[in-house]
Order: C-alpha cells, then structure tokens, then sequence
C-alpha cells in the first residue's frame, strides 16, 4: 500500500513531460531552404511523440498492473483510486491531443511535402529556362559584340564619307565662290572696259569743238591764236584746273553738302578706307574731266574772239577748279562715294547726265558774260540783218552724238539692259529733235538758217534727254526729242530779239538756246516724263525739287559770272572791250 502511494504522484510528471513533448503544427515556407528545415524539425517532433507514446504506453501498463494488484491486495483506499483515474484521464486526454498534434504534423509534413515538391519541380523548370536565357544571352552578347563590330566600322566609314563629304562640299564651296569671284572680276573688268570706252566717246567732244572752230570765217583771237587753237588751251587749262583741285572740292568729303574737303592729288585714291568709292580713282577722274571740259567749251565757243587766249585760259581755270565743281558738289557729289551727297542731291534733286549741273550752268555763265561784252561792244547791226551762223557744223555734230553716248552711260553697268535702251533712247530724241526744229523752222521762215536750226535743235535734243535718258520709255524720249526742237526755235528767236542782238552774238544765242534752255527743259523732263509707265503722272515732289535745282544753277551762275567779270577786269586793269 505504501508502494502504490508513491507511485502515483509520479503520473503528473510524466504527463508534463508528454505535454512539454507536443510540438506546434508545422506550416509550409516559401523557399526551398526553409521547407526542408521544417520538414526535419517536424520529423523530430514526430519521433519525439513516439517515444513519449511508448513511454506512457508502459507507464499504463505498469499502472494496470498496480491496479490489478490493488484489487487483488483490496486495500488501495479510495482516494488513491481517483487519484489514479484522474491520472489515466489526464494521460488519455494528453494522448488525443498528442495524436492530434501528430496527426496535424503529419498534413503539414504532407503538405509541405507537396510544396517542396512542387518548389523543386519549379526550380527545375527555372533552372532549365536560366540555362536556356544564359545561352540566349551568350548568343545574344556575342551578336552584340558581332553588331558593335560592325557598328563601329560602319561609323568609321561613316565619319571618312563625312570627312569626304565636306572636303567636296568645301570644294565645290570653294569652286563656286572661285566662281562667283571670277565672274564678279569680269563684271568688275566689264564695266571699267565699258567705263574707259566711254572715256573715249566723251573725249570726241573737244574733236567737235575744233572742227566747228576752224571754219574760215570765225577770225582769230585777239592775241592772233586761232580758235581752233584755243579749244586745246582751254581744254588743257581746265583739265588741270579740275585734277589738282576741282575733283577734290566736287567729290571730296561733304562739309555740311556744301563743298568737298579732300584732296586726291597726293593719295591718288580715297583717303578714307570707310568710304568705298564705286569707281576707280583714275577712271572716275577722266570721266568727269570729260564734263568740265564740255562745259569750258560752251563758255569758249559763246565768247569766242571777244577775249584773248590768256584771258580764255583764266576762264579755262575757273570753270575748273570752281564754277563745275562747286555746284557739281551739290548735286553730284554722291556718285562717287555713295551716301557723300550734297545738299540739292540730298533734298531730292536728279541730274544724271548734266542737263542742269553742266550744260545749264555753263550757258548761263556764259550768256552773262557775252551780254556784258556785248553791252562795251560798238556794232550796232541788227540781228535780223546778221548772218546767224550755225553754232555747230555737220562734222561736230556728228561727234557729238558719239561723244554724248558716253556721257550718258558711262557709269551704267554692262551686265543689265540699260546701255542700249538709254543710247537708243539718246538717238531718238536728238533726231526727233532736229527733225522737228528743220520743220518748224522750214513752215514760218524763208532763208538759209533751216540746216543751223536742225543742227542746233539736234543737239538741243541730246541735251535735254541727258538728264533722264535712262529712265525714258522709248516713245517718252521722241515726246522729250520733238518738244526739245520746237524749244531750241522759239528760244534761240527770243534771244536773239531780246537780248544778243549783236551780229557776233549769233552764235552765243545759238548756246545758251542749246545748252542753256535746252538744259532746263531736260530738267523739267525728269519729274514730267520719268515716272514709272508710259506718260505717267508727273511726279510733283519731284518737279519741286527739279525747278529749285533749276534756280539755283541760274542764281549760282550768274554771280561767279560777276565774280569772273571782276576777275578778268582786275587782270587787264582796263575795261575789257571786244575787238
């Protein structure tokens, strides 16, 4: 009895131990190292609760023993019985939940089991597709390695096609400014050629001067010097006048559009490399020389024998150095250097062959100094009763229109059109011109001046068309040719009539109706005729600044006309009277 009571507090620790024994249920994992771990750990478990059932299987047995031993002894009292039965119970139910446990253990295993399968069957698969991407890849890398190979050549052969793509685009860059430079080199040579052309054209005007001076009954100078003789002095006289003085003052840098400040004698060219000039220097010169000394002639041929070679040389001068180049400042000077411009250039005034600046000017020089030789002169024959000798022969006539196709585009470029409309245009007029003043004069008059009419209103023609002869529609410069001759009539009548009434006066009037009126008219004709279109309207701003140019050539040269009379006077010391 004694046996059994300390056999039974045992069964508690056995069941502690049992139940320290029971594991949790094992679950599955996500990766293949972690399902293996609880696999182990679950079979530990699961041989771990066998043991723990065999040992509660013995301790059963040995208390089924005890039991029937106690019933057999008949003195196991009561408590000792609960207490044993409460003990079985207890290991039944630590049983059950040990068999649950297992039995939870075992689905997981099962599960798990499932899983890792699963997992490694993946892994498989993965394994055989990284295999597979690995290859891939390695062909993949060695087709990259092939293609960047090539890539590279390609871009090397690239950038040498591009290198030769610039060296011929630098090339054919480098031909077609060649090119361009070479043609505008001919232009430039082109239009020098053309420019030294003209040069001789306007050089034939001192030609027509001597043939019409050598005429038999044109009597000699003063000091005995044959007219014809004259024309080289004076020509000569003003050409250096002009060069060492006269181009400086005209196209020198403006003072205010007053008068040029620069002087071309010791550079031989522009001093200022800002302002580029739009002709050569030597070619230029020449050109307007040409101008100074037509205009020189009209004053020598108006005065003729009234005045000696000296005092025509004094003239010569003048013309030269003042009374051409300053106002052929104020109208002309921008032709030169562009933006140079005088001050009539710069309000508006157009001029383009010298209508005004040189065949105006000039007559009316001229006409103020013939009026007051004519005013100390003694003759007193009527002007009817003169021989009003032609101011210009057949022969000069003739070089004259030659010499006035240079005049008129000398300074045009050859590469347009604009040459042979503006000579054709300068033809037109002058035959209309003289065609029309022979008529008129052959319909109300009866006498021998009808061949001096046409030879006079032949020139007045070319005259008037030289200021806008490049801006005429054909038919425009036969209206500017036929009104010019019919002009030249009316003023060369009202001169004579009026104010050189003088036998040796008939020649002046002949000049001043040319160059003088003429010029105005060829003025005027710029803003009547020069618009765009056939007739157009007139263009009005123009005509303003056309007759304020008009007045102030006849203002100007009226007082140097004063002032040259006071200079010839101061050199005799004695009024100047003709012979």
């Amino acid at each position: 009895m004694t046996e059994e009571k300390k056999a039974a507090p045992d069964l508690p620790s056995a069941s502690a131990e049992i139940k320290g024994q029971t594991a949790a249920p094992v679950s599955g994992t996500g990766t293949p190292d972690a399902a293996a771990t609880s696999k182990e750990q679950a079979q530990s478990k699961i041989e771990n609760s066998m043991d723990n059932i065999e040992i509660i299987q013995q301790t059963l047995e040995s208390l089924r023993t005890e039991i029937d031993n106690s019933k057999e002894d008949a003195t196991l009292n009561r408590s000792s019985m609960d207490t044993i039965k409460n003990g079985l119970e207890q290991i039944d139910t630590k049983l059950k939940e040990a068999y649950s446990g297992l039995d939870t253990s075992r689905n997981n295993i099962t599960s798990n089991t499932t899983d890792i399968e699963k997992l490694k069957t993946d892994l498989l698969a993965l394994s055989r597709d990284v295999r597979t991407n690995a290859s891939d890849i390695y062909s993949q890398k060695s087709l990259i390695e092939g293609n960047a190979t090539r890539l590279y050549e390609i871009l090397i052969t690239i950038a040498d096609l591009t290198k030769q793509l610039e060296t011929l685009q630098g090339s054919e860059t480098k031909v077609a400014d060649q090119k361009q430079e070479e043609q505008t080199t001919l232009m430039k040579s082109l239009n020098r050629l053309w420019t030294l052309l003209a040069i001789v054209l306007v050089f034939l005007t001192p030609l027509a001067y001597v043939l019409t001076s050598s005429r038999e009954h044109y009597k000699p100078l003063p000091d005995g010097t044959p007219q014809h003789q004259g024309v080289l002095l004076v020509c000569l006289g003003a050409f250096l006048g002009y060069f060492l003085v006269g181009f400086g003052l005209m196209f020198g840098t403006s003072a205010g559009g007053w008068i040029g400040t620069s002087s071309y004698l010791l550079s031989n060219d522009v001093a200022d490399p800002n302002q580029a000039p739009l002709f050569p220097f030597a070619e230029f010169v020449l050109y307007q020389a040409g101008f100074t000394m037509l205009a020189t002639l009209i004053i020598y041929s108006a005065i003729g024998k009234q005045l000696s070679a000296a005092s025509h040389l004094l003239l010569a001068a003048f013309v030269g150095i003042i009374l051409v180049p300053v106002f052929g400042h104020w109208a002309w000077a921008g032709q030169f250097i562009p933006g140079n411009k005088g001050w009539l250039e710069a309000a508006g005034f157009m001029d383009a062959a010298g209508s005004t600046t040189i065949h105006s000017v000039a007559a009316w020089f001229a006409f103020v100094l013939v009026w007051k030789l004519g005013r100390q002169h003694t003759e007193q024959a009527s002007a009817t009763k003169a021989n009003d000798d032609a101011a210009y022969s057949s022969s000069a006539v003739l070089f004259l229109w030659l010499s006035w196709l240079g005049f008129t585009t000398g300074t045009l470029p050859i590469s347009g059109n604009q040459i042979g409309s503006t000579m054709l245009n300068v033809v037109l007029a002058a035959a209309a011109a003289g065609l029309v003043a022979f008529l008129h004069y052959s319909f109300f008059h009866t006498g021998k001046g009808m061949i001096a009419r046409a030879l006079g209103g032949f020139v007045t023609g070319l005259v008037a068309v030289a200021a806008s002869a490049h801006s005429l529609l054909f038919m425009e410069a036969l209206v500017v040719g036929i009104s010019a001759g019919l002009i030249h009539n009316l003023a060369f009548s009202m001169l004579r009539k009026q104010f050189l009434t003088q036998a040796w006066q008939s020649r002046a009037a002949y000049l001043v109706a040319i160059h003088g009126v003429g010029g105005v008219w060829g003025s005027l004709c710029v803003a009547l005729l020069g618009s765009e279109g056939m007739f157009a309207m007139p263009n009005v701003a123009l005509l303003l600044y056309q007759l304020q140019g008009i007045a102030v050539g006849l203002v100007y040269s009226v007082v140097l006309a004063q002032a040259a009379w006071m200079l010839l006077a101061f050199r005799q010391r004695t009024p100047i009277v003709a012979n």
